[in-house]
Formats: structure tokens, sequence, C-alpha cells
């Protein structure tokens, strides 16, 4: 399994840091906080990215954060 981490700015200045877990040559991408699944990512075909599972019930903004960082993770 790939482990990366990734920080993401959040709107009110902060940063927040998350580990991104993938099986090698797998499409999905899981986003762990604190060692807890908050989201997991299907990658298409057409470079965008897509929920696959959401526990941590992220909100719309967060969502386009992780995805416009997962598109560095994947070519």
């Amino acid at each position: 399994m790939d482990q990366f981490d990734m920080q993401l700015m959040l709107p009110d200045g902060s940063f927040a840091d998350y580990t991104v877990k993938a099986e090698r040559n797998s499409d999905e991408y899981k986003v762990f906080k604190d060692d807890n699944l908050l989201v997991a990512f299907i990658a298409g075909e057409n470079g965008e990215w897509d929920i696959s599972d959401n526990p941590g019930n992220i909100d719309s903004d967060l969502e386009s954060r992780m995805k416009e960082q997962l598109k560095g993770f994947r070519t």
C-alpha cells in the first residue's frame, strides 16, 4: 500500500494534515485524519475524482480542496 501526506489550507487560513493511502495500481484513494477514514475517492477516466465513501461527512468545500490536491497524486 502506498501512503502519502497531504496538507490543505482551510477557508480560515489554517492548515490541516491528512494521510492518503492507496493500493498500488488502484483507482481508489482513501483519505485519513488521525488514522480514521475520512473519505474515499475513485479516480475517473477524465481526470476527475468521485467520492466512493464519505464516513467523515465532509462538506463540498473540503471535497473540492481534496480533489484538487489528489490530481497531483495520480498521473
